[in-house]
């Protein structure tokens, strides 16, 4: 890890400062723009590196694993998004009668789907916890010993609230703690090494574009899942063809959880983006972040405004939802706007997501313009 400061980390980056809206894109960095660009320049004169592309996906799978708490590349393996890696970890758990997973009911929909898909077709059956954060009190109330998993976001796309992975760890015990890291991962520094199976999709806070993202898993997830959707690509000699395909065996590794080939332009931005991250330290990154989330909700607060929960500092991520009383969300995202400030207008509430690259001054100018709207 290098000594890289939070200026020259922000020099990496060439979006509008104004762009405060990461937990639904974040704007690439110029580290991912050129190898991208030059990656496409290469394979479009024909000249086809392969041994280059490969080393760019090892490296994606090192770094993650690296920034995951693993010991080895071997347990990574490459997605598009999120949704594949859930659904693979979905498909391949043990079901039947006596498994269940528990999921709670506000979830982003690509933590839901695969539970109900996997549960139609004799995978474990979704049960559905109580409305509210998931926290570790309430997992352990709802353990039986049928439970086999827990299904959560390491934090919440609503209201930015982060799970305690710590917490919930020790509840589990040894039951499988599955992640999905999306509005986490690169936003905030968690301890991703308890969680057996950490999902990211690379294109909002990791700034990687879309199309890229990882699955992390630990030992135990390994030697506990099947293969579900296994495809070509995920068997112990993809590329060999000494052995006929009716006969060939899934790999022990985590690349069982692939259905193809992994695409090695995206493997090379998603490189970029790992590599940034760690050399500007997730802490470091963290800091930045939760200091502006902070001031986000002093000025919500001063305004006369309503957190869609009220968190605690050890509690928040990168996400301020709120709302102002007398004016609708869609209002003060366009006030926002006209200042060069984008934010989301969601149904009953603004979503405001700011990164460690998003100068304080422009926080100061939402929490004037919030001041001003409720007034």
């Amino acid at each position: 890890m290098t000594n890289m400061t939070m200026a020259d980390y922000s020099g990496h980056f060439a979006s509008a400062p104004g762009y405060c809206d990461f937990a639904r894109f974040g704007p690439v960095s110029l580290d991912v723009a050129r190898v991208v660009g030059s990656t496409m320049d290469t394979l479009a004169g024909g000249r086809v590196d392969w041994a280059a592309l490969e080393a760019g996906e090892l490296e994606a799978r090192q770094l993650a694993a690296q920034l995951t708490g693993r010991q080895s590349a071997d347990q990574v393996v490459l997605s598009s998004s999120t949704s594949p890696g859930l659904f693979h970890l979905a498909f391949s758990l043990p079901g039947g009668s006596a498994s269940e997973v528990l999921v709670g009911p506000g979830e982003f929909p690509a933590n839901i789907q695969p539970w109900l898909r996997a549960g139609e077709r004799q995978g474990p059956t979704p049960r559905v916890l109580p409305s509210g954060p998931v926290t570790p009190e309430m997992v352990a109330d709802a353990l039986t010993p049928s439970s086999v998993a827990l299904a959560v976001s390491a934090v919440d796309y609503r209201t930015g609230y982060r799970a305690d992975l710590q917490g919930l760890r020790q509840v589990l015990g040894d039951r499988l703690l599955l992640v999905d890291s999306i509005q986490g991962f690169g936003a905030v520094d968690m301890e991703w090494g308890v969680a057996d199976a950490v999902v990211v999709g690379g294109q909002k806070w990791l700034r990687s574009s879309w199309g890229t993202g990882f699955t992390s898993l630990s030992e135990a997830a390994l030697d506990r899942l099947g293969a579900g959707l296994t495809g070509w690509w995920g068997m112990q000699d993809p590329m060999g063809f000494s052995v006929p395909a009716l006969e060939a065996q899934p790999s022990p590794t985590a690349r069982r959880f692939a259905m193809t080939a992994p695409d090695l332009v995206k493997a090379a931005a998603l490189a970029a983006g790992l590599r940034l991250l760690r050399d500007a330290g997730p802490a470091a990154v963290g800091r930045a972040i939760a200091e502006r989330t902070d001031m986000l909700v002093r000025a919500v607060e001063e305004a006369g405004g309503s957190l869609l929960q009220a968190l605690g500092p050890k509690e928040r991520s990168g996400i301020v939802s709120f709302s102002l009383p007398g004016t609708s969300p869609e209002a003060v995202a366009g006030a926002l706007a006209t200042r060069g400030i984008t934010v989301s207008a969601r149904p009953g509430h603004v979503r405001v997501s700011a990164h460690a690259t998003t100068p304080l001054p422009v926080i100061e100018e939402i929490a004037s313009v919030l001041a001003g709207a409720s007034s």
